[in-house]
């Protein structure tokens, strides 16, 4: 049974039943991950990232481990966003699943288009495929649109995140293009994230994911190559916890008003909370789930049983109460 303490209220009436989301990329559209973890148990799937057209990704090797993380440069492969609406939506509405969109695209025009057709095959489209509720008020079916602003994987993938015109640009232009819950997807790498986090506020977000992943280098010393596709690669998993963390802080300090999806090294509850602590709102699941495909469940139950020992009621109460003065 749902432990309902754990109800993760968002903007634009998004509910999920727990604060928990699998992070895009790591488990496809969720549906792969089923026979492990019913995905319509816990809070919610980041889909894979959906393009305007579809991508073949990069050339393998794609993923290389590292000292506590995995660098990865997928160069988000997908079929794109028709195939995405005609046969992908369809399955996980009917599932139950609370799925997120994760939207790219090469121009702003592009990650606007996404969001538009998604936003008119679901509101617009077959009555099958909106949004609902559970018997509990937690949404199902589409829950929001994450824009991945801030790929490190692909040409020119960060720009979005690291220019304050063209974040502007893109997320006023998808916020034009749809009334869903809408999450901007920043980069860590960047001085301080809270005047990116300001600006995707400013232009119509409603959250923010902190974080992508981080930049990093992994050389073959016999062959002096890569380890992976391209000379550089995103970084994820414990190795970035702390980092991530520190832009958590950061930005619910400025901007406590903003909603904060963390991600960044999540494995256990310990961390899950730490998050919590620091501000954000929910919690995206990634690397964590190569080392534990039961991560959510053992989190979400972790929760429940560090929630018995404290004073506070719901788990929403706990968000950013860091004693940081």
């Amino acid at each position: 049974m749902a432990d309902t303490r754990l109800t993760t209220k968002l903007p634009c009436g998004t509910v999920l039943r727990d604060p928990l989301l699998l992070a895009s990329g790591c488990c496809g559209y969720g549906e792969e991950y089923a026979e492990i973890v019913d995905p319509a148990t816990y809070g919610g799937v980041i889909t894979k990232a959906v393009s305007p057209e579809p991508r073949l990704g990069n050339d393998t090797p794609r993923l290389c481990e590292t000292p506590a993380g995995l660098m990865n440069c997928i160069g988000l492969q997908n079929p794109g966003v028709q195939a995405f609406i005609d046969e992908i939506i369809p399955r996980l509405t009917a599932r139950g699943v609370s799925f997120i969109v994760n939207a790219v695209g090469h121009e702003p025009d592009e990650f606007a288009d996404v969001v538009m057709r998604v936003d008119e095959a679901v509101y617009g489209g077959p009555e099958s495929n909106r949004p609902g509720t559970d018997g509990t008020g937690v949404t199902t079916g589409l829950s929001g649109i994450e824009l991945d602003l801030s790929c490190p994987n692909v040409a020119s993938g960060t720009l979005f995140a690291t220019d304050f015109n063209l974040l502007a640009e893109t997320v006023a232009l998808c916020r034009d293009a749809s009334e869903a819950f809408m999450i901007a997807k920043l980069s860590p790498n960047v001085t301080d994230i809270v005047p990116y986090a300001r600006v995707a506020m400013e232009n119509g977000a409603d959250a923010v994911t902190i974080a992508n992943t981080f930049n990093g280098v992994s050389i073959n010393t016999r062959t002096r190559r890569s380890n992976v596709s391209r000379p550089s690669a995103g970084l994820s998993g414990p190795a970035i916890r702390p980092a991530a963390l520190y832009h958590v802080w950061r930005c619910h300090r400025a901007l406590p008003q903003l909603p904060i999806i963390a991600s960044g090294g999540i494995t256990d509850t310990e961390s899950a909370v730490q998050f919590l602590l620091a501000g954000a709102t929910a919690l995206q699941l990634g690397t964590g789930l190569f080392l534990n495909p039961k991560l959510p469940e053992e989190i979400r139950d972790g929760l429940s049983a560090w929630l018995d020992d404290q004073p506070e009621e719901m788990l929403s109460e706990v968000i950013g109460t860091y004693r940081d003065g």
